[in-house]
């Protein structure tokens, strides 16, 4: 990176932000609330043990971890190869403390590092409480990998559920991409990757969320009912910003 761009309209939502032109990455923004995580440390203690910021949902042979050595810090959610049930998940613990109504922009680097298999569900975005039947999640905006490296996007406020709708774009595995949800207008929230909006013919009406329903938490989720198939996510940072409500 050998040089920035500003933007104050369009792409963060009336404030100035700056971000990398090259990778899309936002650098900076200004916003009253600003959350970076970067996954750097070692796994165990401290917030990875479920008793400060971040939780962990650990079902069957799944493991959830920062990767040693990794290099920026990475969190690593892994499915087996067993036949079983599993669950892998990464999120706050249902403490909801981000306001998607108060112009929350997120944005998340991740690589599909192992390509998703049969029967298996990846999803990573922004959530209500936790659910290990993702379509009971009834608030929520997130990217969704189903049993394929096709991204779908979806969103839901409890009325408006739009669901699976095509991105366009296929994740390669061990390829890191930057996905975006900007929430500054909630009758119509969209998505991005790589600094791209995707599903453009849906718009993504949100506004039937109550003042309640509105705070979210951070979700990224992998995920199998039987079955021997596999999955990796590496969540490089998640990073948000928003208004202070």
């Amino acid at each position: 990176m050998g040089w920035t761009r500003a933007d104050y309209r369009h792409r963060y939502g009336g404030s100035l932000g700056f971000y990398d032109p090259v990778t899309q990455e936002t650098l900076d923004i200004m916003k009253p609330i600003k959350f970076v995580e970067d996954f750097l440390g070692a796994s165990g203690g401290g917030p990875f043990d479920g008793t400060v910021m971040w939780h962990v949902v650990d079902v069957g042979d799944a493991t959830e971890a920062i990767s040693a050595n990794s290099a920026n810090g990475v969190f690593k959610l892994h499915l087996a190869i067993t036949g079983e049930a599993e669950d892998a998940v990464l999120y706050m613990n249902d403490n909801k403390t981000f306001d998607v109504g108060s112009g929350l922009i997120v944005e998340m680097r991740v690589n599909v590092a192992v390509n998703i298999g049969a029967g298996v569900t990846a999803v990573f975005g922004m959530a209500g409480d936790h659910n290990l039947a993702k379509d009971s999640v009834t608030e929520h905006a997130w990217f969704r990998l189903q049993a394929s490296n096709a991204v779908l996007v979806e969103t839901d406020d409890t009325t408006n559920d739009n669901d699976d709708k095509a991105t366009g774009i296929t994740a390669v595995a061990g390829t890191y991409n930057i996905y975006r949800i900007d929430f500054t207008d909630l009758t119509d929230v969209k998505f991005f990757i790589d600094g791209a909006p995707v599903a453009t013919g849906t718009t993504f009406d949100m506004s039937n969320l109550t003042a309640g329903e509105q705070q979210m938490q951070p979700y990224f989720s992998l995920d199998k009912a039987s079955g021997a198939g596999l999955g990796d996510l590496d969540i490089d940072y998640f990073k948000a910003w928003q208004d202070r409500s």
